[in-house]
């Protein structure tokens, strides 16, 4: 189902950068990324691995499967090895997993990106803990794979600490569009805790959105640069996304 989009390439130079999260933020996968995780943890593992009670928000996929796996008793050099082999069995599964026909975009995810293509001087990209396949796998779903620009985005197979993305974001941004790129030309996007604070890191503004699984009084807490219930007013989102920008 992937297909080409517009990923707000012109001619005119980059002034910002947004980068958008993607599970609770972009899409839901209904439980179907969950379910390929566990399976591929269980038999990375060697038994039955049920992950109650752990949340997978905001964490990336290589932290998940560590946490989890050492949770259950998995040490040492079998951890080492059961991590990347969670990661290769949870691609096949999850893209074999019949459960993604309930996947469904968040509500004016598609309108808000096809509006951003269009602004000269903005590009959008991700940070995200899915390793850059499941990225794929899941934006493929819906065609929107090519809004995003991956040479600017960055995943949780770039480095298993989310805290860590976003300065590599911030490099690969100033390689590819000059060293003088700073954290103020960057937007990041997101529905979790871990969204607003890793933007705080760099410097970067903030926008938190309530479509995934972290209460609304807890973004409030974090005070974002601004708070949005969804996408599904595009005027609303672009202010919140572009303000103070002149993008």
């Amino acid at each position: 189902m992937e297909q080409s989009e517009p990923a707000g390439r012109s001619d005119v130079p980059v002034a910002l950068v947004v980068l958008f999260d993607i599970d609770g933020t972009l899409l839901t996968t209904a439980g179907a990324a969950r379910e390929a995780f566990t399976r591929a943890l269980s038999e990375a593992a060697g038994r039955s691995i049920q992950p109650d009670g752990y949340s997978f928000s905001g964490r990336t996929d290589p932290q998940i499967a560590r946490d989890i796996l050492s949770s259950h008793g998995v040490g040492g050099a079998a951890l080492e090895q059961a991590i990347p082999k969670t990661i290769r069995l949870y691609l096949r599964y999850f893209a074999a997993n019949p459960g993604l026909e309930k996947a469904r975009l968040l509500p004016g995810v598609r309108d808000l990106l096809g509006a951003l293509a269009s602004r000269p001087g903005v590009r959008t990209a991700l940070l995200t803990g899915n390793v850059e396949p499941g990225a794929r796998l899941k934006l493929g779903q819906f065609g929107i794979t090519g809004y995003f620009d991956f040479s600017l985005s960055c995943f949780g197979s770039d480095d298993s600490d989310r805290y860590r993305l976003p300065a590599i974001a911030l490099e690969r941004a100033r390689r590819a569009l000059g060293r003088t790129f700073g954290g103020r030309q960057l937007v990041l996007v997101g529905d979790s805790e871990h969204d607003v604070l890793c933007g705080r890191s760099v410097g970067a503004r903030s926008v938190a959105v309530c479509t995934g699984w972290t209460p609304v009084t807890v973004l409030r807490a974090l005070r974002p640069h601004a708070l949005l219930p969804d996408f599904s007013d595009t005027t609303r989102a672009l202010e919140a996304i572009l303000a103070q920008r002149g993008a």
